[in-house]
C-alpha cells in the first residue's frame, strides 16, 4: 500500500554514529534515506552543510528552510516535517 503521508517527511536528529553532528532523515519513494549534516568551521565561523561545503548554513533552521524551497543534491524538495514519531 501506499500512504502518500509519508512521502516526503523528514527531520533533523542527532547524529547516532558521530557525535556534535546532525542527520536528515528523508522519506522519499518508499524509503529512508539519510543525508550527513556536516558542522564547518572557517576563519572563526560556523557552518553546516549537507553537500561538502558548496552551500553553507549559519544554523539549521536556515538549511532546512533552504531545502524547503530547492532540491539542492536531495532527492526531493523537504515538505513535511515530523514532529513526532510513535513507538
Amino acid at each position: 500500500p501506499y500512504f502518500p503521508f509519508f512521502h516526503r517527511v523528514f527531520l533533523v536528529r542527532d547524529s547516532q554514529s558521530n557525535p556534535k553532528t546532525f542527520v536528515l532523515s528523508l522519506s522519499h519513494g518508499l524509503k529512508i534515506k539519510h543525508f550527513q549534516i556536516v558542522p564547518l568551521e572557517e576563519e572563526g565561523k560556523f557552518f553546516y552543510t549537507l553537500d561538502d561545503g558548496h552551500t553553507r548554513f549559519s544554523d539549521l533552521i536556515q538549511l532546512v528552510e533552504f531545502y524547503q524551497l530547492n532540491k539542492g543534491i536531495l532527492p526531493c524538495k523537504l515538505k513535511h516535517y515530523c514532529s513526532r514519531i510513535a513507538l
